[in-house]
Order: structure tokens, then sequence, then C-alpha cells
């Protein structure tokens, strides 16, 4: 398993020392869509710089004019970007031209997309290409969970996973998912010292929690 750290929702002189505080125990750390919105190119500029050498994703979330936003992000240092996979394909298949160009990494997002979209972007996109099952926010807020985000269509390709994990989900899923990317957030960024709450949620990613 890795772990990605979320930062969203927050002001930016948090989110950047919060990079600080955790880049020793994250696989990446996110910039979030809601930093990103607010702050703008600032936000993934600051965190990166702050984040050392641990690689920066920018959760944009593009739905179109991939070439500007995708060009944005990686120009500004994100390692990755995120591309809805409920926008058109030619967006789609754009965004992970953009990232292979660049060496970097695309992450389709699968929020609110349905079983087929999914299989036919399985069908279409490369390996290297991430696919992100997403339970959002308000989908949480209304009693929607994690049990049905995987399954057998995951296996066998790179899946980041997202929607209010916890340690205990990380530990329930690790046995089925050794290779998954586990997208975490307030668990972290929420907690009275998230640089010991990113220590302890890397040890139950790697397996080493007792």
């Amino acid at each position: 398993m890795h772990l990605q750290v979320a930062l969203d929702r927050l002001d930016l002189d948090r989110a950047a020392e919060l990079a600080a505080q955790v880049r020793g125990h994250a696989d990446w750390i996110e910039v979030g869509t809601s930093l990103i919105k607010h702050y703008g190119m600032r936000s993934v500029t600051e965190v990166v710089a702050a984040a050392g050498g641990t690689p920066v994703l920018a959760d944009l979330k593009t739905a179109d004019d991939a070439t500007t936003e995708f060009g944005l992000a990686f120009e500004h240092g994100a390692r990755a970007a995120t591309v809805l996979a409920a926008t058109t394909g030619a967006t789609v298949h754009r965004c992970a031209e953009l990232a292979r160009q660049a060496g970097n990494e695309v992450v389709l997002d699968l929020l609110a997309v349905s079983a087929r979209r999914r299989d036919e972007l399985l069908a279409e996109l490369p390996a290297e290409v991430v696919f992100a099952p997403h339970v959002g926010k308000d989908a949480q807020a209304a009693g929607h969970g994690l049990d049905d985000a995987l399954g057998e269509w995951a296996r066998g390709r790179r899946i980041a996973l997202a929607g209010g994990l916890t340690a205990a989900d990380v530990a329930r899923l690790r046995p089925a998912h050794p290779d998954l990317r586990v997208i975490v957030g307030s668990a972290i960024t929420g907690a009275a010292d998230p640089a010991a709450a990113a220590a302890e949620m890397s040890t139950v990613v790697r397996g080493e929690a007792r």
C-alpha cells in the first residue's frame, strides 16, 4: 500500500505547514481541489516547496481544456494531476498524453461515473493511468461508504481510493488490496498531532501496525 495525504479545506499557510509535517510519512501529498480553487496555482507552488522531495498531486478534477490545466499544474511543480472520468474521452486521453509527455502521472477520478463508463475507460487507457474510486463528501454525508468502491475490476490496475478513510478502513482493506494507494485527509490533517497521525497511518499502510 501507499499513502497519499490530502490537504483540503484549509488555509494555505496551514496546508504548507502540514505538508512539511507529514512529508516524511507520505508517498504523495495532494493539493486539494478547494485549495486550488481558493488560491490558484500558488497553492501548488507552496505545497511543492514545503513537501521537499515528496511528490505532489494537484487535484484539479479537470473537465475540459486539458492542455491549459495540466500544463499549469506541471509548470508549478506537481508530479500528478486529476481528470474527471465523467468528462469527454478527448479530455481524458489528452490528460493521459500530457502526463506521459511530462514524465508525470494522471489520476482518473471516478466520482459519480457508472460501472459501464469505468469499464470503457479501463479498456481504452494504458496501464500507467491511475483509477481513483471516490466516495465524495456529499455521498459520505448521505451515508454511502467504501464497501462498493472496489471490486474485481480493480485487480491488476493502479488504484487510488478516496472517501473519508480511517486507519481502521486501511487495515481492513490491506489484505485484499496490498498495492492500493489510500488517500487520507481529515483523519490526519484534523488530528491534534498530524505528524503523529501520519506516522501511525503509515505503519498501517505498510502492515507494520501492532
